[in-house]
């Protein structure tokens, strides 16, 4: 197949679609899984996790804040996103030559708890782009009536993105489909957070897309999370469905080679242009196109070459880290 006018041989994989992150905190990817739940909401584990005087926390955020992007961009490169859904505001980084398209049409808000102006952000939010908010991220009873709230905000309609949606009872999963609403599953950090997660039935007839949530509740990405969540889950989580829910244009210029879908990618392209590729394939680009890529090398995963400087991004990192290995959710980066 010829890519960015390179004739490569995959035979033997797949070509899939690149998939789509739909709800990460890409800034924390370095920061190792905390807490020790369940916890009945996620303002309690909040509360118990943000020590920012002690380590691991301090550790973390004594690396630049654009440095800790890098890294979470790495971290879903890797498992074969090409596009990833940033609970956040947008990041100056995102526009130089970040590893991963990150989604910039949007208005979100952290959550009922921690954001006090929802009601605006969603009125800001162009009618185009989807509205995202955490939302019954919990087991108590305030996780279950916190639909109604948004309900009640006016800030509940089909642009409406719900991640998490835990705590829901029936009559609120009935509120959300009479809606239009949409919902980020996030299994394996619900189970790591508050004990339990979503079930099937509860999202029948509700569109849905799978996020892996940061690394704070996390380990590891998107493969693990279609690992854990089987064949069932991975036939309602395509990357059409994320791209519908986050209104994204279609990108037939973003795809993978994979040997199957949910196994590391061997090549990554986006926007036609090579962003990984495995040393298999890498044998076959000319000279000075190999010249471009770094070695990246993640424990549990196996190795692959990226178009980020790796060594350069190590070293900037390790000015603020100190001795200690870095782990990228979890998983030690090796140089």
């Amino acid at each position: 197949m010829n890519v960015e006018c390179v004739d490569l041989d995959l035979d033997g994989l797949q070509i899939l679609p690149g998939l789509i992150n739909a709800h990460d905190h890409l800034q924390f990817a370095l920061f190792p899984r905390l807490g020790s739940g369940p916890y009945p909401n996620a303002t309690e584990w909040a509360h118990d996790i943000y020590h920012p005087e002690r380590d691991p926390v301090r550790q973390n955020l004594l690396v630049p804040k654009h440095l800790r992007l890098i890294w979470g961009g790495l971290r879903n490169l890797a498992a074969g996103v090409t596009t990833v859904s940033h609970h956040d505001s947008c990041h100056p980084a995102f526009d130089e030559d970040f590893p991963v398209r990150v989604v910039k049409e949007y208005g979100w808000a952290h959550s009922l708890a921690f954001t006090e102006d929802v009601r605006a952000r969603f009125e800001a939010t162009p009618p185009s782009a989807p509205f995202v908010i955490h939302l019954g991220e919990g087991t108590d009873a305030s996780a279950e009536e916190e639909v109604f709230r948004l309900h009640e905000l006016g800030a509940l309609d089909s642009r409406t993105v719900l991640v998490h949606a835990v705590g829901l009872t029936r009559e609120g999963w009935d509120l959300v489909r009479s809606a239009g609403a949409s919902v980020i599953w996030c299994p394996r950090s619900n189970l790591f957070t508050l004990g339990r997660t979503l079930s099937m039935a509860a999202l029948e007839g509700i569109p849905f897309a799978l996020g892996t949530d940061s690394s704070l509740t996390a380990e590891g990405d998107l493969l693990d999370e279609l690992e854990h969540i089987g064949e069932t889950g991975r036939s309602k989580t395509c990357p059409t469905s994320a791209a519908q829910i986050l209104r994204l244009p279609a990108r037939p210029a973003d795809w993978i080679a994979a040997t199957q879908f949910g196994a590391p990618p061997e090549l990554v392209v986006i926007a036609g242009r090579i962003h990984l590729v495995g040393p298999r394939l890498a044998a076959d680009l000319p000279l000075g196109l190999r010249r471009e890529f770094y070695s990246l090398n993640i424990k549990g995963r196996p190795p692959v070459l990226v178009r980020w400087n790796i060594p350069q991004l190590l070293e900037d990192t390790r000015r603020c880290w100190g001795p200690d290995p870095i782990r990228l959710a979890g998983r030690e980066i090796f140089g």
